[in-house]
């Protein structure tokens, strides 16, 4: 973050002027036109926005990202990198909130509004050139990654359980986004054995198609535990490639095995719906 000093430096005489405004100047602020209001950019325009920052200086922005260095401190100020499309590590954001308490880490994703201060060029925190819109918030809130990255296009409610030898296996619900399938599933291992369940042994079939499981790592969605001792449960998400809507019908298969050789598990089979 020692790369941005220079921008950081110059946020930080924005926050000193602001601070410092003259009664003239507050004066003129309330002889504006009441209904006045900042012009926002709109979502669709957010994709311009990190190709041409200062096309947008001033303008009110709302958008999500996650943080990807140590937040750094200064007074009483706060600044922040975080990516903006986290996936492929890529529209870096340079964001400045005036609250050098507020509760923030490196792999927060955050919910910003604020407004645009304009373009900064010049290097990112591994020493690669970057140009990328700095925005003075006005509010940061935490949330998670579905919420900014992946909402759900369609939620099928399945609150379904199945029992096989005291072991209980729940599809709690579906969620269908643009680039992705969650499922939630529950696990109670009500036997005397170990039970392994591996999110790689759950398959969701669509027709003559299979979707296979795929790595949580930039989501940080909890994941079902592997290994299950006897009386204890798990849950978690299980991701997906995106299965298609269309297809309103498809079936859900988690292989389930037990440390005891004599008990023969079969596969667990769910078949869900939707309109």
């Amino acid at each position: 973050m020692k790369k941005l000093l220079l921008i950081l430096l110059s946020i930080t005489l924005v926050f000193s002027l602001v601070g410092c405004g003259s009664n003239e100047a507050q004066e003129a602020d309330s002889s504006k036109d009441s209904n006045e209001k900042v012009e926002k950019i709109s979502k669709e325009d957010l994709e311009q926005l990190y190709a041409d920052p200062d096309k947008f200086k001033g303008k009110e922005v709302e958008l999500y990202a996650k943080i990807f260095v140590p937040v750094e401190r200064d007074g009483d100020a706060t600044y922040i990198q975080a990516f903006g499309d986290p996936v492929n590590s890529d529209k870096n954001t340079i964001i400045a909130i005036k609250d050098s308490k507020i509760d923030l880490k490196e792999g927060d994703i955050i919910h910003v509004i604020g407004k645009v201060k304009g373009s900064f060029d010049g290097e990112n925190a591994f020493g690669g050139s970057i140009t990328a819109p700095t925005i003075i918030a006005d509010s940061i809130e935490k949330t998670d990654y579905a919420t900014a990255f992946a909402p759900a296009i369609k939620t099928v409610e399945v609150n379904e359980e199945k029992d096989q030898h005291g072991c209980k296996l729940k599809i709690d619900k579906v969620e269908i986004a643009e680039d992705e399938t969650r499922v939630y599933v529950k696990l109670n291992n009500g036997t005397d054995n170990k039970i392994d369940f591996y999110s790689f042994n759950t398959l969701i079939i669509q027709g003559d198609k299979q979707y296979e499981s795929e790595e949580n790592y930039e989501t940080g969605y909890p994941e079902p535990q592997s290994e299950i001792s006897p009386g204890v449960s798990t849950e978690g998400i299980i991701r997906f490639p995106k299965i298609d809507l269309e297809g309103k019908q498809a079936k859900i298969v988690s292989e389930v095995y037990s440390d005891n050789y004599n008990i023969n598990m079969e596969p667990f089979t769910f078949e869900i719906t939707w309109d």
